[in-house]
């Protein structure tokens, strides 16, 4: 949980590059903008807003200047999965659907 705090250009490293993580945001502030800067995309991240990508391959950071908020992030790491003994999850695919 992130509280009212800026967020420099990062990435997350201990992050696993096959798993998405899962950002939220609330509280009460000006609209702000995430942007994940190495793929040149930027987000209105208003609160209540949810962003989902790899933090451990985006380079990523957002600003409030003024304002209270909080941000949630849900994220997988390699030590969770050797600790409870599960496979590690494999790269995101997608296929054609035929109807």
């Amino acid at each position: 949980i992130i509280c009212n705090r800026r967020s420099p250009p990062h990435r997350d490293p201990k992050c696993q590059p096959a798993a998405f993580d899962i950002m939220t945001t609330a509280g009460r502030y000006h609209p702000v903008v995430m942007d994940f800067m190495n793929l040149g995309i930027k987000f209105l991240y208003n609160s209540g807003s949810m962003l989902a990508s790899s933090c451990r391959l985006v380079r990523h950071y957002m600003n409030v200047e003024e304002g209270n908020r909080i941000v949630t992030a849900w994220y997988m790491r390699d030590s969770i999965h050797n600790f409870v003994g599960t496979p590690s999850t494999e790269y995101a695919k997608y296929d054609r659907v035929n109807m």
